[in-house]
């Protein structure tokens, strides 16, 4: 276990996308407060104007399937999911290194909020980087389950259970609480759990430095394919803007 934590933060000294993750999160919350949107409540109508995801308008600005993810509903709201990004992020990062985690992280938001126009911003405005997290989530679990027979067998005993329980439990609540995006939740998780499939991982350093970067490159190049037809397959307003 020591040796190969000293590996892995050799392969990856600093995690600054997790860093810059959490203080761009943090800072556009300060803007939205500074704008006039409520600190612990902010409404529907604030969240809206300032890049909220909701399907009539974001069908015609599609950056908000990206811009809703920087975006949250009240303080609770935004220290829960920095909570959860700083414990996973960190991790998952130097198992995947910079560049593939925020590959990761960026194309699991995408992915939950396309998911959540098909649910809850449908009728609502979403908001939020748990998709995201979500997506964090699913790639330490890709590591966890299926390349498991790489990891020190301690790392592995002491972390699927904790992150089975707390996948689990999120979406257990999402799914008994009407105020929390399960789509989104949903969405990011399956897309993180996939792109780290195909993936190199830095703790495999062998193929990691043969095949890393091609793997990368397919993983990304599928996400994008696969986002078109998702984007196709939105359901229409059907008169819901007014």
């Amino acid at each position: 276990m020591p040796d190969f934590i000293q590996r892995l933060f050799e392969a990856t000294p600093r995690t600054f996308v997790t860093t810059v993750v959490v203080v761009v999160n943090v800072v556009v919350w300060v803007l939205t407060v500074l704008l006039g949107a409520d600190w612990m409540s902010p409404s529907p109508q604030a969240l809206l104007v300032l890049g909220g995801n909701f399907l009539p308008i974001t069908l015609e600005q599609p950056w908000r399937l990206l811009s809703s993810t920087v975006l949250h509903a009240g303080i609770i709201h935004l220290g829960f999911n920095m909570w959860a990004m700083l414990n996973m992020g960190r991790i998952a990062e130097r198992f995947y290194g910079n560049a593939q985690f925020a590959i990761i992280y960026l194309a699991a938001g995408l992915f939950g909020s396309l998911a959540s126009l098909f649910s809850s911003a449908r009728v609502a405005v979403s908001v939020g980087a748990s998709g995201a997290i979500f997506g964090v989530a699913g790639a330490l679990l890709a590591a966890l389950f299926t390349k498991s027979h790489k990891l020190p067998k301690g790392l592995v005993a002491s972390m699927r259970p904790s992150l089975v329980i707390f996948v689990g439990y999120s979406l257990f609540m999402g799914f008994t609480a009407t105020m929390i995006d399960n789509a989104a939740h949903i969405g990011g998780l399956v897309a993180g759990f996939a792109l780290a499939t195909v993936m190199a991982e830095r703790f495999d350093w062998e193929e990691y430095r043969a095949h890393g970067a091609r793997r990368a490159i397919l993983a990304t190049g599928g996400a994008l394919l696969l986002a078109g037809p998702a984007w196709q397959l939105v359901p229409q307003p059907a008169g819901m803007l007014r």
